[in-house]
């Protein structure tokens, strides 16, 4: 007789310890393995870690479903309406009626042709930012300094970029990108659980309010063809945006578009640098940079979590899970679930069991191939989807042409984790030092 294999225990404060903040990796299998939908009594949630469990929670978050990820109640016991500083935002509303109209109003300048119009302002943003630390790197070989070019990819680059694609969108003037950007670092610091930290993002979030009011009066009297202006003008089924709305959603734009660009474009070049045969053919054939783009949101994508809550008592993954409990859909797992993906702990480009194709709302598992899970799916499906890749792509394709034989500098790096307590943010890396040679 084979002894059955016991059930490892399975320790609440395991989510909470620094092994789990540098690697969570072995925490999600061992519970994908024995408790895939384990509930978590520490954090008073439900953790869902398959992707089978994950899909079908995300077909029945759709209106009257089982699940929904509308958490906004300004009666509610949070003080801002919402367990984040952000307040009132599409991101925190359910499924319904309000959810469609604010984001149909608006979600069509992220995608298709209305995308194209705003590609010069990323190929420009990207351009002036690379010639800034290539231009550092030259001055240092002529002045004897170094011999080699080096960047913190972290500091230098990927950190202020799409924050500084998103200020050039709203048309707001070059000499306030900076403030715009220190905007953004506040807000996004109070998106962690210090107490510190989320005042000081609603403070930044009014001063944020306040400054944008001139420019939407403005904008609404002498309309231009900057993303403001398309704001104000914008109308659906009769309606057109509220100031608040439209101040609201540039809040939200701003935190939703900064922080899990950035750490995407990072964690491209970190998975690119370590697997040094597929940069080469990356190099050698640039447009394969979608494909990275689209592993590396599989692989180790910033976002790993999604909340959604229980409308009523249901079932998921044979677990029975209670009307108002809290559900996180772990897609850092899913997207490693190797019921779905062949070798799922490797990162590789040229794998047949990844859908490369256009990304759908719907999601797609068909015939051994699978979407990631990256930018969640149906009705709250990410509307920047297509920006970011926009973004994240055309960056690795300019910064091919600057970094020749780049490689990881030799220095201490924790890779790509999660902040440390108490900090806002995704996971990324804290800082990506590349040399390269400029000789």
């Amino acid at each position: 007789m084979t002894a059955q294999a016991e059930a490892p225990i399975i320790e609440p404060g395991e989510f909470l310890t620094e092994e789990h903040r540098l690697d969570p990796f072995p925490l999600y299998k061992k519970i994908r393995d024995w408790e895939p939908v384990y509930n978590d009594g520490l954090q008073n949630r439900f953790v869902v870690t398959r992707y089978e469990d994950i899909w079908d929670a995300y077909k029945r978050s759709r209106p009257n479903g089982d699940f929904t990820r509308g958490v906004y109640d300004p009666q509610g016991k949070y003080e801002f309406g919402s367990e984040s500083p952000l307040g009132e935002t599409i991101l925190d509303m359910g499924e319904g009626a309000e959810h469609r109209w604010s984001r149909g109003i608006v979600a069509g300048e992220f995608v298709g042709k209305k995308l194209e119009t705003w590609l010069p302002i990323i190929e420009q943003t990207a351009s002036e930012m690379i010639e800034r630390f290539s231009q550092e790197a030259a001055e240092d070989l002529a002045g004897g300094i170094s011999q080699k070019g080096e960047v913190d990819l972290v500091s230098q680059f990927s950190k202020r970029f799409p924050i500084r694609v998103i200020a050039g969108m709203l048309g707001l003037p070059r000499e306030d990108f900076d403030y715009f950007e220190s905007i953004y670092n506040t807000l996004f610091a109070g998106m962690g659980y210090g107490r510190a930290y989320f005042r000081s993002a609603e403070k930044a979030k009014f001063d944020l309010h306040e400054y944008l009011s001139p420019i939407i009066v403005d904008r609404r009297a002498n309309p231009t063809e900057d993303l403001i202006s398309k704001f104000v003008t914008a109308e659906m089924s009769g309606e057109m945006m509220s100031d608040h709305q439209i101040k609201s959603f540039i809040t939200l734009l701003l935190v939703g578009g900064g922080d899990t660009t950035h750490k995407a474009m990072d964690a491209m070049w970190w998975n690119l640098l370590r697997n040094y045969e597929q940069y080469e053919a990356v190099r050698d054939d640039p447009d394969l940079m979608d494909r990275v783009f689209t592993e590396m949101l599989r692989f180790d994508g910033s976002n790993h979590y999604q909340k959604r809550r229980a409308v009523r008592e249901t079932e998921l993954g044979g677990r029975v899970v209670p009307m108002g409990a809290r559900v996180d859909l772990c897609l850092g797992s899913g997207n490693r679930d190797e019921r779905v993906f062949k070798d799922p702990e490797t990162f590789n480009i040229f794998r047949d069991d990844l859908y490369f194709g256009k990304e759908l709302r719907t999601g797609y598992w068909e015939d051994g191939v699978a979407s990631h899970l990256g930018f969640g799916q149906e009705r709250h499906f990410c509307m920047g989807y297509a920006m970011a890749r926009q973004e994240a792509v055309i960056a690795g394709k300019m910064l091919l042409q600057v970094f020749r034989n780049p490689r990881l500098k030799d220095v201490p790096n924790d890779g790509i984790v999660f902040p440390p307590p108490g900090k806002g943010g995704v996971r990324g890396l804290m800082h990506l030092e590349i040399e390269f040679d400029i000789s």
